[in-house]
C-alpha cells in the first residue's frame, strides 16, 4: 500500500494569515506600541531626571513648585529638544523593526541610497514647495489671509526648523508610507494598501490643537496623494520630499500655522474671514482651499498614470514585495512588480518596447 502525504492546510488565525505570516494589523499595532512605549519611557526618564537634578541642586523646590531661572532655562531646552527626540524614536524604531525583525532590507522600506534618487527628492519638493504656494496664493485671492509685512522676516531660527521639518517629512513617511504601507501589501488589497496608511498619517494627527472633522481628512487627503506616488515612484523620497516643503513653507516660509503648531516664518501671515476656507488656528490644513488642492493634485497624479494604473493594481493583487519600482526602457518610465526573475524581466521589457504607452512623467 502506497501512503502519500499531503501537508496540511494553512487557515486563516486571528493572528496569522493563511500564508502563515503576522497579520499586518499586528506588525503595525507593535510598531506603533513600542514608537509611543519607548517616547513614554524616554519622556518619564527625562522629566524625573530633571525633577532630580534641580532639586537636588536647589534649584527647584517640589513642594512649592518654585524654580530658579536655571530650572526654568533648562526646562525650555528640554521642551525645545523633544520634537527632535521625538522625530529621531519614529525614524529608529520602524528601520530596526523592519530589518532585524521583519528581516528586510532598507531599499524594500522604501530607502535605498538617496544618491541613486536625488532626481525622485527633487521633484518632491518641488511638489510641496508648488503645492504649499498655491494654497497660499489662493488664500490670498480670496481674501481668506492677508501678509502684514511683504518684506522677510529672517532669523537664526529657519535653520534649526528646517532641519527639523526634514526630521518629521522623514519620521511620518517613514512610519506611514514606509512600514504600514509596507506591511499592508501582503494583503495584495490595493485598497488598503493605499487607505489604511492614509487613515493612520491621519489619526497620529489626533492630539494637534483645532483638530476636527475638516483637518482628518484634509490629512487624510494629503496622506492618500503621498501613499500613491510613493507606490508610482517605487520609494520614499517622493513623498519625504514633498512632507519636507509642504510644512516648511506652510510655516518658516509663509508663517502659517502647521498642523495646529504655531509658527513665525518670513512672511508675517495671519488669517482672516471664513475659517472654513482658511483652516483658522489649525492652519491651512484645516480648510476647503487645502482640501480644493489635495483633490487637484490626486486627480493630476490619475491623469499622468492612468495608462499604468492596471498594470500597478495587477501588481499590488499578486506579488509579495508589492512596490511599484520605475523602470526605464526607451527613456519611458514603467512600472515593474520588483519580484520578477530574469527570464520574467526580460519579457516584460520586450512587452514595454514594443507597445507604445504612455511614460510616468
Amino acid at each position: 500500500m502506497i501512503y502519500s502525504y499531503h501537508e496540511p492546510e494553512r487557515r486563516d488565525t486571528v493572528f496569522k494569515n493563511k500564508n502563515g505570516e503576522l497579520r499586518s494589523g499586528w506588525k503595525i499595532a507593535g510598531m506603533l506600541g513600542t514608537v509611543f512605549g519607548v517616547l513614554f519611557l524616554l519622556m518619564f526618564l527625562i522629566q524625573f531626571g530633571f525633577v532630580f537634578i534641580m532639586t537636588t541642586t536647589g534649584n527647584l523646590d517640589p513642594t512649592t513648585a518654585a524654580a530658579t531661572p536655571l530650572a526654568f532655562q533648562t526646562a525650555a531646552i528640554i521642551n525645545s529638544s523633544m520634537m527632535f527626540l521625538q522625530t529621531i524614536v519614529m525614524i529608529t524604531i520602524p528601520i530596526l523593526l523592519w530589518t532585524k525583525v521583519l528581516k528586510k532590507d532598507k531599499a524594500s522600506l522604501g530607502l535605498p541610497p538617496l544618491a541613486k534618487q536625488r532626481r525622485t527628492m527633487r521633484q518632491g519638493l518641488a511638489m510641496g514647495a508648488g503645492s504649499m504656494t498655491l494654497v497660499f496664493l489662493l488664500l490670498i485671492v480670496t481674501d481668506s489671509a492677508q501678509v502684514l509685512t511683504w518684506i522677510p522676516q529672517g532669523s537664526p531660527s529657519l535653520l534649526i526648523m528646517f532641519f527639523l521639518y526634514i526630521l518629521i517629512g522623514y519620521s511620518e513617511e517613514i512610519i506611514c508610507r514606509g512600514y504600514i504601507q509596507g506591511v499592508m501589501r501582503q494583503t495584495h488589497n490595493p485598497g488598503l494598501i493605499i487607505l489604511v496608511p492614509s487613515l493612520i498619517f491621519s489619526l497620529l494627527h489626533s492630539a494637534n490643537q483645532g483638530i476636527g472633522w475638516l483637518p482628518y481628512l484634509n490629512l487624510f487627503l494629503i496622506g492618500l496623494f503621498l501613499s500613491l506616488i510613493t507606490l508610482s515612484s517605487g520609494n520614499l523620497y517622493s513623498a519625504i520630499g514633498f512632507h519636507i516643503f509642504w510644512n516648511f513653507f506652510q510655516g518658516p516660509i509663509y508663517g502659517f500655522s502647521v498642523s495646529g503648531g504655531q509658527e513665525s516664518g518670513l512672511l508675517t501671515t495671519y488669517m482672516k474671514g471664513n475659517s472654513l476656507l482658511n483652516g483658522g488656528t489649525f492652519g491651512p490644513e484645516g480648510g476647503l482651499i487645502v482640501t480644493a488642492v489635495m483633490l487637484f493634485m490626486i486627480g493630476a497624479w490619475y491623469w499622468r498614470t492612468k495608462e499604468q494604473l492596471p498594470e500597478m493594481i495587477a501588481m499590488l493583487k499578486t506579488e509579495e514585495n508589492s512596490v511599484a519600482k520605475p523602470v526605464f526602457v526607451n527613456d519611458d518610465t514603467k512600472f515593474r512588480p520588483s519580484g520578477m526573475n530574469t527570464e520574467e524581466k526580460a519579457n516584460a521589457e520586450s512587452i514595454h518596447i514594443s507597445q507604445a504607452e504612455t511614460p510616468i512623467r
